[in-house]
């Protein structure tokens, strides 16, 4: 009964200490600016609120600038978003009508049961090497007949061309298709999502930034020693000091689940 009242206790003393450090790393990091960021860095001791920071913003920003101008130099750049789809949508059209002209004579020869071993043995080529006396030539013949009468092919050795030819081009639309699927958005498309990027840079980084700072506040060690002898603000200060309160609770309630 303790254990399950000891954990919890925990569980919500966790979360109110969570909810704490959130609101204290946006008070510590209200923004991006240098003097903000390198304030809190003197106060809390954090080496990803260093100068080189910034370096690593800029970095990023030219990286997105620089896509943004080669996406600029590509001769689809000119197409509208929705013309850029559309064209993409009547290539992936073409390339399944394309197969879809292939499987008849995939399917029909997928589905005869003796197909797949004519293949292995070589039939209709040099390989071929069953004796005329062997009942199994005279088998794997009415099969091949068979499978030239329902395909309409000449004889076998056409057959086997014609389907491997088949294959080669049902693999090669297969790789064309998952490229139109899974290749880059269009050009102006991911201008445009770049250029939105750009402009959110800041902002995401803010977060990133603010997100860290809380976990380093929830996980503790020498930041709160760093944030008790900084010379906070009143208002600051305060919520440190009961940020820091509840910390000890929390670890008061562990070491009571820990001994029990």
């Amino acid at each position: 009964m303790t254990n399950h009242w000891l954990r919890d206790q925990i569980a919500r003393a966790e979360d109110l200490l969570r909810q704490e450090c959130q609101e204290l790393s946006l008070r510590l990091l209200p923004s991006l600016d240098r003097e903000v960021v390198a304030l809190a860095q003197r106060r809390t001791g954090l080496s990803f609120l260093l100068p080189v920071l910034f370096d690593i913003l800029e970095a990023e920003r030219k990286q997105i600038v620089e896509r943004r101008q080669h996406l600029e130099s590509l001769p689809d750049f000119a197409l509208s978003v929705s013309e850029s789809q559309r064209l993409a949508q009547a290539e992936f059209k073409r390339l399944r009508d394309h197969q879809a002209a292939l499987v008849p004579l995939i399917r029909e020869c997928h589905g005869h049961p003796r197909f797949a071993l004519l293949l292995r043995l070589g039939y209709g080529t040099g390989r071929y090497c069953t004796p005329f006396w062997r009942l199994s030539f005279y088998a794997d013949r009415r099969a091949a007949e068979e499978l030239c009468r329902r395909t309409g092919k000449k004889n076998f050795a056409a057959l086997l061309r014609d389907y491997e030819a088949a294959i080669d081009s049902y693999e090669t639309l297969n790789g064309r298709l998952d490229h139109l699927k899974s290749g880059p958005p269009p050009a102006r498309l991911e201008w445009e999502q770049r250029g939105r990027q750009l402009e959110e840079l800041n902002a995401t980084q803010l977060v990133t930034q603010q997100a860290r700072l809380q976990l380093a506040l929830f996980k503790g060690g020498p930041i709160w020693a760093n944030l008790e002898k900084s010379g906070l603000e009143p208002e600051l200060a305060r919520l440190v000091e009961s940020t820091g309160l509840l910390r000890d609770q929390l670890e008061e309630l562990r070491r009571q689940r820990a001994g029990s």
